[in-house]
């Protein structure tokens, strides 16, 4: 019986040990996104009105690659560090008329670049589900329209990034993820160089990844 009792003791902690190290080490990876930006302004002087708008929205498709490392905290979570780098084709047109004066613009997000923390823990022998917390730095592109004259600007914003993730391994190397992030631009100050701020950016980011471990 001491012998069965030491045996099964043994399974269990060669069990426990390769569970804890499902997500464990350097990886890299490709994904897809789904961008939907939303735009708010509350009293935006832009010259002709005060501008207020809320649920102005855009929606885009994106992608890009990211690498990292997880480390085993213990038997069930593991924590990581991630660094990525994207591109988006999401953008945002609206128009204001009050009769005598108009004004068109849009907004256009590119390029991006990030890095973020994330902590999982795991629900099953090949799969986690884990929390995101982060920074990330878009190129937005804005332009502008009054009939007239046509203005544009570039500029790179920061955002807050936070979310959760479900990862799973699908073979010795690779495992496949699914994300649902916020990124949180706050009041980005699209149209600084057009004499107006207060314009406020949100991206609601829907992706897939897939990720090889080496």
């Amino acid at each position: 019986m001491k012998n069965i009792s030491i045996a099964l003791l043994a399974i269990v902690a060669g069990t426990s040990c390769a569970h804890a190290e499902t997500f464990s080490g350097p990886f890299i990876g490709a994904q897809i996104s789904r961008d939907a930006y939303e735009v708010k302004a509350e009293g935006t002087d832009i010259g002709i009105a005060a501008l207020d708008l809320d649920g102005l929205s855009g929606n885009g498709i994106g992608g890009g690659l990211y690498v990292g490392y997880d480390y085993a905290l213990s038997n069930s979570l593991f924590f990581g560090v991630e660094a990525n780098a994207n591109y988006s084709g999401a953008s945002i047109s609206a128009s204001l008329d009050d009769g005598t004066n108009s004004v068109s613009g849009k907004i256009r997000a590119r390029e991006s670049f990030g890095l973020s923390g994330r902590l999982g823990a795991m629900i099953a022998d090949n799969t986690a589900l884990y929390a995101r917390g982060g920074w990330q730095s878009t190129k937005f592109k804005a332009s502008a329209f009054d009939g007239v004259d046509s203005y544009g600007t570039k500029t790179m914003q920061d955002a807050l990034v936070y979310g959760a993730g479900l990862e799973t391994r699908i073979g010795a190397q690779t495992s496949i993820r699914v994300e649902y992030l916020i990124e949180d631009y706050g009041s980005a100050g699209l149209n600084k160089d057009l004499g107006a701020n207060g314009i406020r950016v949100d991206n609601n980011k829907l992706s897939l990844g897939i990720s090889w471990r080496y």
